[in-house]
C-alpha cells in the first residue's frame, strides 16, 4: 500500500515505470541489453553530487553567506535580487532543484519577517526562472544537461558555446524584471551567530572537485565513486538519506524504456523523421507536457544534434509549471507559507515564464539561427 501511495504522489515516476514495462512487452527480453541501456556512470555521479550538496546545505554554508551579506536596514529590491541571483548562480554548481530547496524557503522566511509580502510572489517566481536558466550553463547544473553531456560525449567548450549566449540573455532579462520589484527600506531582524564546520565543508568541497573531475573526464567514474562514497560513509552517512532517489529511479526506468524503444525499428524511424529539422522545437514543446528530463532521455537516441536538443530541453523548462519539475519545488514551498495565494502565484508564474520563453525564442531565431 505504501508503494501505491508513493506512486500516486509521484505521477512522473509512475509514468516512467509504466513506460518501461509497456515497451518491454514489444521486445525480446535480454538481461545484457537491459543493463546495457542503463547509464550507470551517470547514476553514480548524480548520487555522489546529491550527497555532497546535501552536506553543504546541512552545514549552513548558504545561510551563513546570506547573514554575512545582509544586516540592519536594506533595500527590499536589493534583498529580492540577492535571493533571485543566488538561485541563478548557485544552480550552475549545485543544480536547480537544490538551489530552490535552499533559497526559496529562506526568501519566504525573510520576506515574511520584514513584512514585504508584496515582493514574495515575484521573488519566488523569478527565483524559479533564475534557477532553471542559470542551471543551463554547466553540465552539472541540472540532470538533463548531465545526461546530454555524457550521452553525446560533448566537450566542455562545445557545451558552453551552445548554452552561454542564451544563459547570458536570460540573466539580463531577469535583471530587468527585478527593476519592477517593490523598493523600500526594510529592517532585518537580528540573527544568531552561526558557526560553520569548516573541516567538514572543506572535505565536501574537495569531494565536489572530484565529481567535477569526473564530469570533465579527468577521473573515471569508478574512481570517483570509490573516493566519494567511503568518505561520506565515514564522515556523515545520513547524507545518503537526503539523496533524491525518486530522480535516480526516474532515470533508471526512462533508460530502460528508451532502450526498449531503440530496439523497435519502426519507432526509431518515426522518431528520427519527426525530429529531423526540428531538433529544437520538438523537445521544447514536449517539455511542456512531460518535463525536460524525460524529454531529453526520450529524444536523445534519435538525433545527433546535441546543441539543439540541449537548448530545446533547457529553454523548454520555461512555460508550464511541469515543464521543469524544479518549478514544483517553489510552488509547494510558497503554498505552505502564511497568507499564500496559490492562484495568484500560478498567474504570475505563467506570465513570467511565457514572457521570457517568447524573448528567448526570438533570441534563438534572430541571433543563434541566422
Amino acid at each position: 500500500m505504501k508503494i501505491i501511495t508513493y506512486m500516486r504522489k509521484n505521477p512522473d515516476l509512475l509514468v516512467s515505470v509504466v513506460f518501461a514495462a509497456a515497451t518491454g512487452c514489444f521486445v525480446p527480453f535480454s538481461l545484457d541489453r537491459l543493463f546495457g541501456s542503463i547509464n550507470i556512470p551517470l547514476l553514480l555521479l548524480l548520487f555522489c553530487l546529491m550527497s555532497i550538496v546535501a552536506g553543504m546545505r546541512e552545514s549552513g554554508l548558504f545561510l551563513l553567506l546570506y547573514r554575512r551579506l545582509f544586516s540592519g536596514t536594506v533595500s527590499s529590491r536589493r534583498l529580492g535580487r540577492f535571493f533571485i541571483f543566488s538561485c541563478f548562480f548557485s544552480s550552475m554548481l549545485i543544480t536547480n532543484d537544490v538551489s530552490l530547496i535552499v533559497f526559496v524557503p529562506l526568501a519566504i522566511e525573510v520576506m515574511t519577517a520584514v513584512r514585504c509580502v508584496r515582493n514574495m510572489i515575484p521573488v519566488v517566481v523569478w527565483q524559479t526562472v533564475a534557477a532553471n536558466l542559470g542551471s543551463m550553463l554547466t553540465p552539472v547544473g541540472n540532470p538533463q544537461n548531465l545526461f546530454i553531456y555524457a550521452h553525446y560525449g560533448m566537450g566542455l567548450v562545445d557545451f558552453l558555446a551552445a548554452v552561454a549566449p542564451v544563459t547570458a540573455m536570460g540573466g539580463f532579462a531577469i535583471y530587468l524584471a527585478t527593476c519592477m520589484l517593490d523598493d523600500r527600506k526594510v529592517a532585518l531582524p537580528a540573527a544568531d551567530q552561526a558557526t560553520l564546520p569548516r573541516k567538514r565543508v572543506l572535505i565536501l568541497l574537495c569531494l565536489f572537485a572530484v565529481c567535477i573531475a569526473d564530469v570533465l573526464r579527468i577521473v573515471p567514474f569508478w574512481l570517483m565513486a570509490l573516493i566519494v562514497v567511503p568518505i561520506i560513509s565515514c564522515m556523515r552517512p545520513r547524507l545518503f538519506c537526503a539523496v533524491d532517489y525518486k530522480l535516480l529511479m526516474l532515470f533508471l526506468f526512462l533508460f530502460i524504456g528508451v532502450g526498449n524503444l531503440t530496439r523497435m525499428p519502426e519507432v526509431s524511424r518515426m522518431a528520427t523523421e519527426l525530429l529531423m529539422g526540428h531538433e529544437f522545437i520538438v523537445p521544447l514543446v514536449l517539455c511542456q507536457f512531460i518535463s525536460n528530463v524525460p524529454a531529453a532521455v526520450m529524444l536523445a537516441p534519435y538525433t545527433n544534434e546535441a546543441a539543439d536538443l540541449l537548448l530545446g530541453v533547457n529553454i523548454g523548462g520555461l512555460g508550464t509549471i511541469i515543464a521543469s519539475m524544479a518549478s514544483v519545488i517553489s510552488f509547494k514551498a510558497y503554498s505552505g507559507a502564511r497568507h499564500s495565494i496559490p492562484a495568484a502565484y500560478l498567474r504570475s508564474f505563467t506570465a513570467a515564464n511565457l514572457g521570457l520563453l517568447f524573448i528567448l525564442l526570438l533570441f534563438y531565431e534572430i541571433v543563434l539561427v541566422h
